[in-house]
C-alpha cells in the first residue's frame, strides 16, 4: 500500500522544510516538494496535513513493560498495553531491558526477554542489557549480546537489596570489557553507600511516609555516583550514559566531568522537568512515587537548562506503571512501588514545555526524542530519521491542538496519569508504524504483535 503525505512541514534535527513524502511497503520511497500526478502510484492514500507537522516516530528510549519485581509484583503495563499507549503518543519505537537475575546468565535473560516481548508489542522494540553480577564466561556472552543486536548495557549503582546492583568492586571490571566490545553502559547513577549511611540516621524511626523518599536520596547521592562512575569512564577514555538525570547537583557532576574532558552523555524525563517534591505530601503521593525521588523546582530549572545548553542528549520517560490500587498497597516510602506511566505523554509534554517555553525548537526536540536516542542505541537511520529508503515510522502532529491531560483520556493500563490536569498545545494525531497507519484520531489500528525486535548496531558515541 503506497500513502502520499502532503502539504505538511516535514521536521528533522537537521530541517524543517514544506516537502511531501512517499510511503510505500514499510519504506519511505521518495521525499519531493510536490508530486506530479504521474508520480503517484495508482490507488495511493493521500493524507492533507496542511499546517500540520511530520516528525520521525519518536523513541522512548527508557521503559519498563512487564516488569517483575520481587516478591511477586507485575507492571500493569505489560507489552501489549505499554506499546499500546505508547502509540498513541506518536512513539514508534521503545527500548527496555532484559535484566540479568543473580544466578543467571546474561544470555538467559536476554532469551527470556525477546519471548516475551514477541507477538505482544504493537510498536517496534529493542533491548538493553541489565547486568547484577559477573561470571567467568561473561565476556563471551557479551559479545553474544552484541551479534544478537544489544549495544548497551545497564549497570545499578543502589539497589542491592533487590539484587539489582553490580558489587562495587566489579564495576571497573564491567567497564573494561564494555569498552574494548564497544558496548555502551548506561547508568542508575545514586550512591548506595550514602544512601545506607542517611538510613542510619533514620534507624528508630517506625513510619517512613513518601516525602520521606527524598531525605533518603538526596541529590547528592547522585552527585557522588555520577563523579564516580564519570571519572572511572574518563580513565578508560570510554563514554558513559547516565540515566534519568533528576537534579541540579546530578547537572553539577556531568558539566565537571565534561569540562575535565570526559565523554559523559545523559537523558532527563519529564517527570524530572515538570513536576516536584511537594506532590509526595499528598494524600495520594503514592501516585508520583519514583527513584531517583521527584525534586524541587531549582531541579526542574537546572534540567531545562541543561537541555538549552545541549548538555542532556535524550528525553525519554522511565516508564514503569502501576495501578493506583497497585500502588497503594503501602505508604512506607521503603515499600512503595516505584515507577509511573509516561511514555503517551512524552511528546506532547516535550513540545508544549520545552519548544513552547522555548528552551529548544522543533528542530532540537526532534533531535531529543527521536534522532539522538536512535544514534545512541544504534538505530540510526532506520529509526530517527526522514531519510529514504528507511522504515517509514511518521507521526503527524498539530501543533494548534490544545487539550488538557485527563487520567480518561490515556490509554495506559495503569489507568492515571502524573500529568493530569497539565495543559497542551500540540498533539500527535496520527502515528504510522513501517507504512501502517496504528493510530488515527485517537484510534488504534494496529495489532498485537505488529512491532518487531531491531538489532542496534554499535553506539554513536563510540
Amino acid at each position: 500500500m503506497s500513502i502520499l503525505i502532503k502539504n505538511g512541514v516535514l521536521v528533522t534535527a537537521e530541517e524543517m522544510a514544506e516537502k511531501d513524502i512517499l510511503l510505500e511497503g514499510e519504506k519511505i520511497i521518495a521525499v519531493k516538494d510536490e508530486f506530479l500526478s504521474g508520480e503517484i502510484p495508482e490507488k495511493t492514500k493521500i493524507i492533507d496535513t496542511e499546517g500540520k507537522y511530520i516528525f520521525p516516530g519518536i523513541i522512548d528510549a527508557h521503559t519498563h513493560y512487564f516488569m517483575k519485581s520481587p516478591p511477586d509484583n507485575v507492571t500493569a503495563d505489560d507489552f501489549y498495553s505499554g506499546s499500546i499507549s505508547a502509540a498513541f503518543g506518536g512513539v514508534t519505537t521503545f527500548i527496555d531491558y532484559a535484566e540479568q537475575q543473580k544466578g543467571h546468565s546474561i544470555i538467559e535473560a536476554f532469551i527470556n526477554r525477546q519471548e516475551e516481548a514477541k507477538g505482544n508489542a504493537a510498536i517496534d522494540y529493542s533491548l538493553h542489557q541489565s547486568v547484577c553480577s559477573l561470571y567467568h564466561n561473561i565476556k563471551e556472552d557479551l559479545e553474544e549480546l552484541k551479534d544478537g543486536g544489544v549495544s548497551s548495557l545497564k549497570l545499578f549503582t543502589t539497589y542491592k537489596e533487590d539484587g539489582s546492583m553490580l558489587d562495587k568492586g566489579n564495576w571497573l571490571e564491567l567497564l573494561k570489557m564494555s569498552r574494548d566490545l564497544k558496548l555502551l553502559v548506561t547508568v542508575h547513577a545514586e550512591d548506595d553507600e550514602m544512601i545506607d549511611q542517611i538510613k542510619i540516621k533514620y534507624k528508630d524511626r517506625e513510619e517512613f511516609p513518601p516525602y520521606y523518599h527524598t531525605f533518603l536520596r538526596p541529590p547528592e547521592v547522585e552527585y557522588s555516583a555520577i563523579k564516580e562512575i564519570g571519572d572511572m569512564a574518563k580513565l578508560l577514555d570510554m563514554p558513559i550514559y547516565i540515566a534519568h538525570l533528576s537534579s541540579k547537583e546530578g547537572y553539577r557532576a556531568l558539566k565537571e566531568i565534561k569540562k575535565n574532558r570526559g565523554k559523559i552523555f545523559a537523558e532527563t524525563t519529564p517527570h524530572y522537568l515538570l513536576l516536584t517534591e511537594d506532590l509526595l505530601k499528598k494524600e495520594d503521593a503514592q501516585k508520583y512515587f519514583m527513584t531517583p525521588p521527584l525534586r524541587n523546582k531549582e531541579d526542574n530549572e537546572a534540567l531545562w537548562e541543561a537541555l538549552k545548553d545541549k548538555y542532556i542528549s535524550v528525553i525519554d520517560t522511565d516508564h514503569c506503571s502501576y495501578t493506583t490500587e497497585q500502588k497503594f498497597l503501602s505508604s512506607n516510602c521503603l515499600g512503595i512501588l516505584a515507577g509511573i506511566p509516561g511514555s503517551e505523554t512524552l511528546l506532547p509534554l516535550a513540545y508544549s514545555y520545552g519548544v513552547g517555553r522555548g528552551y529548544f525548537n522543533v528542530k532540537n526536540m526532534v533531535n531529543l526524542l527521536s534522532t539522538n536516542p536512535a544514534k545512541i542505541f544504534g538505530l540510526y537511520p532506520e529509526k530517527g530519521s526522514l531519510e529514504v529508503g528507511t522504515d517509514a515510522d511518521l507521526v503527524i502532529f498539530d501543533p494548534k491542538k490544545e487539550i488538557i491531560i485527563s487520567d480518561s483520556g490515556q490509554h495506559t493500563a495503569a489507568g492515571y496519569t502524573p500529568f493530569s490536569g497539565f495543559k497542551v498545545k500540540g498533539y500527535p494525531i496520527t502515528t504510522i508504524l513501517r507504512g501502517k497507519i496504528i493510530v488515527n484520531n485517537n484510534r488504534f489500528y494496529g495489532e498485537r504483535g505488529g512491532g518487531k525486535f531491531l538489532k542496534g548496531k554499535e553506539s554513536a558515541l563510540y
